[in-house]
């Protein structure tokens, strides 16, 4: 997959997804010209099991923290490639940086997404010392549906040690604008809660199972999580949910609310290294999370 070849896909939910994802694709062109990369490594035999690896201009770096990160769209649309307008600020810490890509619903329900999101990490793990990075300084995140997934991963260490992962791999979760409770008893026809189990589930029963916010046991890593003042209703009151549900578990947890930005207006501004968002990224890349004293300012 490039971004002269990447497979045409249908209408995006919701409408004003089409907006986002034009931009995303155009700014992480221009993006990812300017930053030293290795595209399309597959970490699984389906066509959509592949990442991209971003990395700082110096040849010699090593020990390097990275960052996973997984697309959005709803579980069913996106390209990791909408991803690579965050590359410069990110190898800028310096840092590497991982877009992933992964299997998409319908076609692949739950667990898959998040199975493969696994397998994208246990790659890493494997190789990403050839590139410079530190397997003890790995965190993940994501935007939207990406953060999501991230964040499930983060939360089931038995997945991990199945995997052959160490269970306290994962240093720090990011989601960004992400659904982080899946759970609802009576979804409004064509709402996006009742897409959740039209398209995303393989059973209605495994809500509670594909819920981060049903997922905190003990000793979770820390967690990092951001939304838009305009994001999403549903979006929101599952941030303040899992957010106090991470405080009640000891969890180590900072948050933001970005004034005026929506769900795919936030997306667009980790562009900017100067943006809230980015800059409690990029320090927890060089320093470690730190700062948890309640939202970011």
């Amino acid at each position: 997959m490039s971004f002269d070849d990447l497979p045409d896909q249908p209408p995006i939910y919701p409408r004003e997804a089409e907006d986002y994802a034009r931009q995303a694709l155009d700014r992480s062109r221009r993006a990812s010209a300017r930053v030293r990369n290795h595209m399309d490594i597959r970490y699984g035999d389906d066509y959509w099991q592949k990442i991209d690896i971003y990395l700082p201009d110096d040849t010699e770096a090593t020990d390097l923290p990275v960052l996973l990160f997984a697309h959005g769209g709803a579980w069913t649309h996106g390209y990791k490639e909408w991803l690579a307008l965050m590359a410069p600020a990110i190898v800028d810490t310096p840092a590497i940086f991982v877009s992933v890509s992964y299997r998409l619903a319908p076609e692949c329900r739950f667990p898959g997404p998040l199975e493969d999101c696994i397998e994208a990490l246990a790659w890493v793990y494997d190789h990403i010392g050839e590139y410079g990075g530190d397997v003890d300084r790995l965190y993940v995140g994501g935007h939207s549906a990406g953060g999501h997934l991230f964040a499930l991963a983060a939360l089931k260490p038995e997945m991990l040690t199945r995997a052959g992962l160490p269970a306290n791999l994962i240093k720090g979760c990011m989601p960004i604008c992400s659904q982080l409770n899946l759970v609802f008893d009576d979804p409004a026809p064509d709402s996006g809660e009742a897409r959740i189990y039209e398209m995303f589930l393989a059973d209605r029963a495994d809500d509670r199972a594909a819920s981060p916010l049903h997922s905190i046991g003990a000793n979770p890593p820390p967690f990092f999580i951001a939304h838009g003042g305009d994001d999403f209703p549903r979006i929101i009151e599952s941030n303040k949910k899992m957010i106090a549900a991470l405080a009640r578990a000891g969890a180590a947890v900072r948050s933001h609310v970005e004034p005026g930005a929506t769900h795919f207006g936030l997306a667009l501004q980790m562009e900017d290294p100067g943006s809230p968002v980015m800059r409690t990224l990029r320090d927890w890349l060089r320093h470690g999370p730190c700062g948890f004293d309640g939202p970011l300012h």
